[in-house]
């Protein structure tokens, strides 16, 4: 949250954006920090990670970087757990918050895990290695402890020809660490699954935490890596009339900045043009080159010819796998989002106008469509086959009139038009039954099969000439209704466009969440 001045005033995160960031505005229980805050926002800058454990870990870093007046969390020295493997003849396991440049070499960091001194005990029962503090050599014998009679070590201290065994544990140990040891979870599934059958409850519910901090300790975390070095990440995402280059800054392998830069593709040559204007700008502000710019494969020449200074002093990559191609993704993720974001506006804006009567206008409906249900079909290659309704009021989502079915006209094999004749004659049906009005507008995803199949549902109900019905195709936008022979194609810009494809989408992504859960 920022500022008129751009200044950050507060780091969050969230799983539910809407909820947490609404809760900020509408509730008047707030104290007196909370309602100076929301006083001075004058702007919400989002950055979407992979992973709660990501948002964790980001949260931390933006919060040390920029020390917002209004964070009271996270803004001591303190940090989250790296897990360090001392560099010694018999390496020790220890739990700390701070990395040092001491040969050692480091996991994490691993938010969420609990108490430093439980997940090293965890190890340790894991990995029978040492926990003493003395100096242990390869040839000299030291002192016993009492972990080696009880079994919780393999004692180096007295058996020197272990050597072997305890670089093999180590070894199991950095698997699992890096993520790479699936066996090991297997077998305590395994061991969990023995203890629940012979109704050893207690152990089984123990060997359960265990899995769940190894799926933690493994889960892959794309801000905050292993490398100390300076990049940037750059990501392009083009919509059908705008485009969008986001910039991450990667600084000391922490993601800490992201800036973006747009612009209507009827005001540029190419692509390439907004890239390099970016390139240029971003470049001015940079005290030195960044040692690695990773990016978009086409786009790699051009970071390669533009700058003779970055051909010199940085390395341009355009990972194909592995952990920066997660990371170049996640990017791309991040800019199609805010490009999102920026078509939500701009449709909100002209809401703020007539759309409604503007998409009656030019579509010649019977009626202004205040009220419009999009329907769409989801399967995976014929089974599993599904539809939703998803409703629209006042050129918005009103998700209490959402409905989802499961089709049962069309079973073994897809077959799109006859699926969506059953549904909408069954959501018809829903609005006699719950004795609510016919919508103004039907839109059905698709093109002029799927629309002629819709239209004998309406007749089959006796509403044929009553309600406003069309279909989107998605191949090229274009609108068919049954009034005109050829489809009609409304400008990219176009507002009421934009709506539509609204509409189309969340029927999509509707059906599609419910097809997912019902497989």
């Amino acid at each position: 949250m920022k500022d008129d001045q751009g200044f950050v005033l507060y780091v969050g995160k969230a799983k539910d954006l809407k909820k947490r960031v609404s809760s900020y505005f509408m509730s008047k229980k707030h104290d007196l920090k909370t309602l100076t805050l929301v006083s001075q926002i004058h702007d919400i800058e989002l950055i979407v990670t992979e992973t709660e454990t990501e948002a964790l870990i980001l949260e931390n870093q933006l919060i040390k970087n920029y020390k917002p007046k209004y964070n009271i969390l996270l803004k001591d020295d303190k940090t989250y757990p790296y897990i360090k493997l001392t560099k010694e003849p018999f390496p020790r396991v220890i739990v700390t918050r701070k990395k040092h440049n001491d040969g050692a070499t480091y996991f994490g960091p691993y938010p969420s895990i609990g108490s430093s001194r439980s997940l090293q005990r965890m190890l340790l029962d894991m990995f029978p290695i040492r926990d003493c503090k003395q100096n242990i050599s390869l040839d000299k014998q030291e002192k016993k402890c009492l972990l080696l009679d009880i079994g919780k070590c393999i004692g180096p201290c007295v058996y020197k020809d272990i050597k072997p065994d305890y670089d093999a544990l180590i070894d199991e140990l950095k698997l699992l660490l890096t993520g790479r040891d699936k066996a090991l979870i297997k077998r305590l599934k395994e061991q969990m699954q023995q203890y629940s059958e012979a109704m050893e409850y207690e152990k089984a519910a123990e060997v359960r935490d265990k899995i769940e901090k190894c799926v933690q300790l493994t889960e892959r975390q794309r801000v905050d890596f292993n490398q100390q070095t300076n990049t940037q990440v750059w990501a392009v995402h083009e919509s059908d009339d705008r485009v969008y280059v986001l910039i991450q800054e990667v600084l000391n392998g922490k993601l800490l900045h992201q800036y973006g830069f747009f612009e209507d593709k009827e005001k540029l040559n190419s692509v390439v043009d907004l890239v390099e204007q970016s390139f240029l700008q971003f470049s001015d502000v940079q005290e030195q080159p960044p040692h690695e710019i990773i990016c978009q494969e086409e786009f790699k020449p051009l970071f390669e010819s533009w700058s003779p200074e970055y051909k010199r002093k940085t390395t341009i990559t355009s990972p194909q796998k592995g952990e920066k191609k997660a990371i170049l993704e996640t990017a791309i993720k991040n800019a199609k989002l805010s490009l999102t974001r920026l078509i939500k506006d701009d449709l909100e804006k002209t809401k703020k106008g007539d759309v409604v009567g503007d998409m009656q206008r030019i579509l010649k409906l019977m009626k202004r469509p205040e009220s419009i249900v999009g329907f769409d079909i989801s399967h995976l290659q014929g089974t599993n086959i599904v539809a939703s309704a998803v409703y629209f009021k006042n050129a918005k989502p009103y998700k209490k009139g959402y409905r989802k079915f499961n089709i049962r006209s069309v079973s073994e094999q897809s077959n799109d038009p006859e699926s969506m004749r059953e549904v909408v004659y069954r959501r018809l049906r829903l609005c006699e039954k719950d004795n609510e009005p016919y919508p103004d507008l039907i839109l059905i995803d698709g093109g002029r099969a799927q629309l002629n199949f819709a239209l004998s549902a309406l007749s089959e109900k006796g509403l044929l000439g009553s309600i406003d019905i069309i279909s989107l195709a998605k191949r090229d936008e274009e609108i068919y209704t049954p009034y005109f022979r050829e489809p009609i194609r409304l400008p990219k810009h176009s507002h009421v466009l934009h709506l539509l494809q609204h509409v189309r989408d969340e029927s999509h992504r509707f059906a599609v969440t419910f097809q997912r859960s019902k497989r």
